[in-house]
């Protein structure tokens, strides 16, 4: 599993705190590592700014390449 934070070129309103995108992804992290023993590895995205693009494509890359393997 890999969680994938959308729209990281934006901040929330402030009337919810006005969070840059890494506090919100700080926040979530610490909510799910409760259930979690280790956090699943995440990405941040913007389709504004391409911001995580090539990491996704990596990721998605390794992934196929593990599965064709096992």
């Amino acid at each position: 599993m890999t969680i994938i934070f959308t729209k990281c070129d934006k901040r929330k309103k402030k009337k919810n705190g006005g969070k840059h995108p890494e506090e919100n992804v700080q926040d979530f992290q610490d909510l799910i590592s409760e259930y979690f023993e280790a956090v699943p590895p995440w990405i941040m995205t913007s389709s504004v700014t391409n911001q995580g693009r090539d990491e996704i494509l990596l990721h998605m890359a390794q992934l196929r390449n593990y599965w064709l393997k096992h």
